[in-house]
């Protein structure tokens, strides 16, 4: 039988080999489900013109030239599909840049506007039949989790991706969405308690979130006192897995998150990094009163003979030591061996990921 090219391929079947290269990765399904996603969100020319954009950006006037498509009219179809979440834009000294959405996180996570029960059911199929296979079964991991930062005990140098509040602190421009998680699993009616609107993104650039049409602009000291909400609330921090350039913290629980349940229902070993952080329980001041046993998302604390033990399933999250009356429970420096150092930024983390899916991003990249 003869090979398939690219060029004999439908637009969506193109993106999805697209998607696929980018090291995030992209799986496809023998009866179309993948493809299905794609077309709830493009349409057929959409999808052509997203198959061929670069992951890095480009200029509006490079791409027109590359494309051998005017200007204007690329101007109006790049408008089109940036108010639909299908591309990103890059700002620089230069000026902006479109470039391709990963499909998670990125293009997925820009739905947040658009989603409705039709596209929530076709995910959550996506999920259930893919089990985050490519996603979470590739090194490294997407996510990490981020520790709490008022219950970590330690004299060492405390690492800025281990700090929440550092991580928001230093920015220049803050948002808050609505958790794209909770939103899909309320329209397929599966609604958690959790609170709807508290996932955090910052930015190094000043007014980053005036025209957007998924975040809606707070000050620092909002985004401050929503991370401390979404703690007080039980919910867990995650950021990108990465040492610098982090731009959001997403508070999490395993009844709707996707990367969670990635470890807890999908047994993906790699779906997220635990924090370099583990749990410490102080016998002696411990008096079994079970308050931090709900609070543990990931069934890691049990009790016994009256006082509370944690096992190796603790992902040192923090959100437990929170609501312990005694104060017998803190976060302390997990093993050296335990502990994973993240890619020093993006670039290096799409090489590793790219090396251990034996993919060449490298067309796709530049």
């Amino acid at each position: 039988m003869a090979k398939t090219t690219k060029a004999q391929l439908n637009p969506y079947e193109k993106l999805s080999q697209t998607l696929n290269t980018i090291p995030n990765g992209f799986m496809t399904l023998e009866d179309g489900t993948h493809l299905r996603m794609l077309e709830w969100i493009y349409e057929p020319w959409e999808a052509d013109l997203a198959s061929k954009l670069k992951l890095a950006g480009e200029s509006l006037r490079r791409m027109a030239r590359r494309l051998r498509i005017p200007r204007l009219e690329l101007a109006k179809k790049l408008a089109i599909m940036v108010s639909k979440g299908q591309v990103h834009i890059r700002h620089t000294r230069k000026g902006k840049k479109y470039g391709i959405l990963p499909f998670v996180i990125g293009l997925y996570e820009e739905q947040l506007h658009r989603m409705d029960s039709e596209f929530a059911q076709l995910f959550e199929d996506y999920v259930q039949k893919t089990r985050g296979d490519i996603l979470f079964s590739s090194e490294p991991a997407i996510q990490r989790v981020v520790p709490v930062d008022r219950v970590i005990k330690t004299d060492l140098k405390v690492h800025t991706y281990n700090q929440a509040e550092t991580l928001v602190s230093n920015a220049k421009s803050w948002g808050v969405r609505d958790c794209i998680c909770r939103k899909q699993q309320e329209l397929i009616d599966n609604r958690c308690d959790y609170p709807m609107s508290i996932c955090l993104t910052f930015s190094k650039r000043k007014n980053a979130y005036e025209d957007s049409h998924q975040t809606k602009p707070v000050s620092k000291t909002k985004a401050l006192e929503l991370l401390r909400e979404a703690e007080e609330a039980g919910l867990v921090h995650t950021s990108m897995n990465i040492e610098k350039g982090q731009s959001y913290i997403c508070n999490c629980c395993t009844c709707c998150c996707g990367i969670l349940q990635g470890l807890v229902k999908y047994d993906q070993p790699n779906a997220f990094v635990k924090s370099d952080y583990v749990l410490s329980i102080e016998e002696e001041s411990c008096s079994g009163c079970r308050k931090c046993i709900d609070r543990c998302q990931f069934n890691a604390l049990t009790i016994t003979e009256k006082k509370c033990q944690v096992d190796e399933k603790c992902v040192g999250c923090g959100v437990c030591a929170l609501v312990c009356p005694q104060k017998a429970m803190y976060l302390e420096p997990r093993n050296k061996k335990d502990i994973s150092k993240p890619p020093r930024n993006i670039i290096s983390w799409m090489i590793k990921r790219a090396f251990k899916r034996r993919v060449n991003p490298i067309k796709i990249l530049f």
